[in-house]
């Protein structure tokens, strides 16, 4: 992996994600990802290529597998400019959920075209929209979609999703697909799907679905998580996927943040995390890895320090494994 670049997709227009009243007060503030970017730029330097999410030559395959994600109905619904994730009727906010969704696009097509092993879109991982609606912050489901875009190509996808909340929108969308899903997640917390979460602690799996929960309880600790990933490990290490895609939620880091602090996690327990990444991905999937950044309501410190950290590591982990394979 000596040549391979760390891909980042950003934009400026990512910035246009003003969710709720638009003054700037949601917790999802979009700085975040600018500032993960910048981050990543100055660690990584050379190493770092940063794309656009979007280009007019794209548009008109970008919108068709767009639909093909999502019923055209509601693409419609969104790209005119009606959600209830925002007040009002805004094109401009259907118009970046289609473009942070435009992202994603482009890290598959990096990776699939070997140019990048590791990938990053700041704003991708929308985890929770569903087919036809919105959730929790979530409009496009990208991770939904790059599953599937993987598998036709002929790969061996495996969906992790590390957060607070619960991936039940990629669950769900992924549901009778054959590509695993794995979430680690407080239990008794939004979205509150039974068939994910268990209203405490301990595993939750369907091992005939390939769905796989760890629940996790109200104030868990970097030991707690560190617990939950080597059961993770043992899931990847066994199906042996060629490409993961991982939901880097930032939202378990300790400190207080506009949703209320749920987990104490800290870099040492996102850095374990983003090693057992690294080590399934070099060991079964020559390097594959496309992340998005999910979760994350600490915008100008804690969020983008951890995304930084987790894309960072796993990039320089996979590229020392793969030279010390090669």
């Amino acid at each position: 992996m000596s040549k391979e670049k760390l891909t980042v997709v950003y934009h400026d227009d990512y910035l246009n994600w003003l969710l709720g009243p638009g003054d700037g007060s949601h917790p999802t503030n979009p700085i975040r990802a600018k500032l993960a970017t910048e981050m990543l730029v100055a660690q990584l330097r050379d190493d770092v290529e940063v794309i656009a999410p979007f280009s007019d030559s794209t548009v008109d395959a970008d919108l068709g597998i767009l639909k093909e994600t999502h019923s055209e109905d509601y693409v419609v619904e969104v790209l005119e400019g009606i959600s209830n994730q925002w007040n009002g009727t805004k094109p401009i906010m259907g118009e970046t959920a289609f473009k942070m969704f435009r992202g994603t696009i482009r890290a598959v097509e990096k990776i699939l075209s070997g140019v990048s092993k590791v990938a990053f879109n700041p704003q991708g991982a929308k985890h929770h929209a569903k087919t036809s609606s919105a959730s929790g912050f979530c409009v496009f489901n990208d991770m939904a979609y790059a599953a599937k875009a993987f598998k036709n190509a002929g790969l061996r996808p495996l969906y992790l999703d590390w957060d607070i909340h619960a991936g039940d929108g990629v669950a769900h969308m992924l549901r009778g697909s054959g590509v695993p899903c794995i979430s680690i997640h407080n239990g008794s917390t939004y979205p509150n799907d039974s068939w994910l979460q268990n209203s405490g602690t301990g595993e939750l799996h369907h091992p005939a679905e390939l769905n796989y929960n760890f629940n996790l309880r109200r104030g868990a600790s970097d030991d707690e998580f560190k617990e939950a990933i080597d059961g993770a490990r043992v899931i990847i290490d066994a199906y042996k996927p060629d490409v993961i895609l991982l939901a880097a939620g930032a939202d378990g880091h300790f400190g207080s943040s506009n949703l209320v602090e749920l987990a104490k996690f800290t870099a040492d327990g996102f850095t374990y995390a983003a090693n057992m990444v690294a080590e399934m991905a070099t060991k079964h999937a020559d390097g594959r890895v496309l992340i998005g950044g999910a979760g994350g309501y600490q915008p100008l410190k804690e969020t983008p320090e951890t995304w930084a950290l987790v894309v960072s590591t796993i990039y320089n982990q996979v590229r020392k494994g793969l030279v010390q394979n090669g």
